[in-house]
């Protein structure tokens, strides 16, 4: 028979037991655009670039993703934004697009957990994370003046539980991105359609 302050140890052991820091081996998965169409702009370059500094510290935790939504937002311009205009065009041979990130934080709120013996015995998520992606697109006639501009935001959170191994949190972690840029690329495609549609160049334009 287990008396009570054996069953106690015997559960931490197992608690512990159930908590590795060994990733999942295999390759690390990715979070592409390449299956979405490309938008081609009507200017002679597209820029990417960012304002956002990560503080590299807690309570941030974007430097601890194997994908950062400031990278996932780069990969998502480079992928899906091309510059297709041509000297004498209308605007788009001394046109430029920027693509600027402006945030890219992810910030890590630990959770209170039950007290007492039922804590014990309960795995509660222990630690919330807010993860954003904002970003603007502008697009400026270096000659006419022309200026026009669309900014996005979207937001994510996920919650991760105690006893999580640490491929388990960088999946929930994934999960999480993926679905923020997700809403981040619905938006800005929405944007762009409704505001810089002139500076589009469809199909056989050129």
């Amino acid at each position: 028979m287990i008396n009570r302050r054996h069953f106690l140890l015997l559960a931490a052991v197992t608690l512990s037991a159930c908590a590795t820091d060994t990733p999942i081996a295999g390759p690390v998965p990715e979070i592409g655009f390449q299956h979405l169409p490309i938008i081609r702009l009507d200017v002679s370059d597209v820029q990417v670039r960012s304002t956002y500094q990560s503080p590299l510290k807690a309570p941030n935790a974007e430097h601890l993703f194997t994908t950062s939504p400031a990278q996932a937002m780069t990969n998502w311009a480079k992928a899906r934004l091309r510059a297709a205009g041509k000297p004498g065009s209308g605007s788009g041979g001394t046109a430029v697009a920027s693509f600027i990130i402006e945030d890219a934080s992810v910030i890590e709120t630990k959770l209170d957990k039950t007290k007492g013996v039922a804590g014990l015995f309960t795995y509660e998520p222990t630690e919330r994370y807010d993860a954003k992606a904002a970003a603007r697109l502008e697009i400026r006639g270096s000659e006419s003046g022309t200026y026009a501009e669309v900014r996005v935001s979207a937001s994510r959170s996920v919650e991760v539980r105690e006893n999580a191994t640490l491929a388990e949190r960088e999946k929930a972690w994934f999960d999480m991105t993926e679905a923020l840029m997700g809403d981040f690329n619905a938006q800005m495609g929405k944007e762009i359609d409704s505001y810089l549609a002139r500076w589009i160049v469809t199909a056989g334009q050129n």
